[in-house]
């Protein structure tokens, strides 16, 4: 569990000050209270603060003046203005000096528990980016692949094992988690490393020349066969096939393919001559080949030729900390001399972190991509991410508003039937406590005891 903050509280008002300091003490932060700006900065610099709670207006230094003060010289330190007299230009004149977060009074200590949770994590995730920058320079790659997790390590452990044996390897994996890189990884460790590395696309082969790609032809064998063309078995000879989505073949194709896989030799569509080939066949599959040989999809004698050794990759979601060890890879390899290297904020790190990433690494990268080329600042912020990611961030809608055919909306009478509809949605989660339910709603107990006498 990570350590509370140390939280500074600055307010002229003794009581809103001393109540702060004791709340935040009781929830287990460590903190004080001092009555003005001068004194704040006094503390900033014998002691180490992490966020700053600050009054807007203040005698002598105002709270907007303190804060550029705060990040001139404690650029870590985080400040959350507080204010009676909030409005929109206030708020957004804050955050542009650099302000954390912005509380308007009256506010109860959730509210500022929340934000203060949020700070946590933001700073814990900041810490962590520095630590990948880091990482990054004494590189974590395997090749094209990047990661630390244990499942990748494992991954690496399991290409190292299998790279020097010629048995055909299965690549298990879901689009987009860098199945091609792992073979490709398998054929740069292994004694075939300097002969050829074939890749055949199973999936984007027409069905009328999967044969001909796969085992080649000879001149006039068909229309369009106007020369004899190899195959991708022969151009692969001594070296290695990579067979990628082995499962979009076609069952009469496999086969052809698996006279080859048995007995090293194969002839040409057309031809009649036998031509040996010394190939190191590694397969990719996107789908449980098993089930796909129950379900007579595939075939069970070509599924256990190649099913011999087995690397099952992860998808992004499971491998934790690779998410924004990657991130800041896209970002290094995207850099140019026209758009020097971006770098993330720890809003926009937290967001790449909570999506599910059903599209794996190759998502991460174009919505990395997309980022790069819309930021014209130094920094990713949340407003540079795809919408679909942005809209995530938010989490979910309290209410939806369903206004099909509707011609006019009365505004007040809106606004009263939902409040009273949460008021009821409160009551009942207290049991029918109105202290218990006006902390539910953050209101003192005699506001809501007023709304329920209406």
């Amino acid at each position: 569990m990570s350590p509370k903050l140390r939280v500074l509280v600055v307010d002229d008002e003794r009581l809103s000050r001393e109540t702060t300091r004791q709340q935040l003490r009781e929830a287990g932060y460590e903190a004080e209270a001092v009555e003005n700006a001068f004194k704040a900065l006094q503390q900033l610099e014998e002691d180490r603060w992490d966020v700053v709670l600050t009054d807007l207006r203040m005698p002598t230094m105002d709270g907007l003046e303190f804060l550029k003060k705060v990040k001139q010289n404690s650029p870590d330190v985080e400040v959350i203005l507080m204010t009676a007299y909030g409005t929109v230009e206030t708020a957004v004149a804050a955050m542009r000096e650099g302000a954390a977060d912005f509380l308007t009074k009256p506010f109860s200590f959730h509210e500022l528990e929340v934000r203060l949770r949020n700070l946590t994590r933001f700073q814990e995730i900041q810490r962590e980016l520095n630590r990948l920058k880091a990482a990054l320079d004494q590189s974590h790659a395997y090749g094209a692949l990047i990661g630390r997790s244990v499942v990748m390590r494992k991954v690496f452990e399991q290409i190292e094992l299998f790279a020097e044996n010629a048995a055909p390897v299965l690549i298990v994996g879901k689009s987009g988690t860098g199945k091609e890189l792992v073979a490709r990884a398998l054929h740069e460790r292994g004694p075939r490393c300097q002969e050829p590395f074939v890749a055949l696309a199973c999936g984007a082969i027409p069905g009328e020349l999967a044969e001909s790609e796969i085992l080649g032809h000879e001149k006039g064998s068909f229309t369009g066969a106007i020369q004899r063309r190899r195959g991708s078995f022969e151009r692969a000879h001594r070296g290695t096939l990579l067979l990628d989505d082995v499962d979009d073949l076609p069952l009469e194709i496999q086969v052809k393919l698996l006279r080859v896989l048995q007995e090293g030799a194969l002839q040409r569509v057309g031809g009649e001559k036998e031509i040996e080939v010394d190939v190191r066949v590694i397969a990719t599959t996107k789908l449980d080949l098993a089930q796909a040989v129950k379900e007579g999809r595939f075939r069970e004698d070509i599924f256990y030729r190649l099913h011999g050794l087995e690397i099952k990759l992860p998808l992004l979601r499971e491998r934790g900390e690779d998410i924004l060890l990657l991130a800041e890879h896209f970002l290094r390899v995207l850099a140019s001399d026209e758009a020097p290297r971006k770098s993330l904020t720890p809003e926009v790190a937290d967001c790449l972190l909570r999506h599910a990433w059903p599209g794996n690494v190759r998502e991460l990268r174009r919505v990395l991509e997309s980022a790069v080329v819309v930021c014209r600042d130094s920094e990713i912020l949340p407003r540079h991410l795809p919408e679909y990611l942005r809209e995530e961030q938010a989490g979910p809608k309290l209410f939806a508003l369903h206004l099909a055919g509707v011609d006019s909306v009365p505004l007040k009478d809106l606004v009263q039937k939902f409040e009273d509809e949460v008021i009821k949605w409160a009551m009942k989660e207290a049991g029918g406590e109105q202290q218990r339910a006006a902390q539910l709603l953050g209101l003192p107990r005699t506001t809501l005891q007023s709304k329920l006498a209406k």
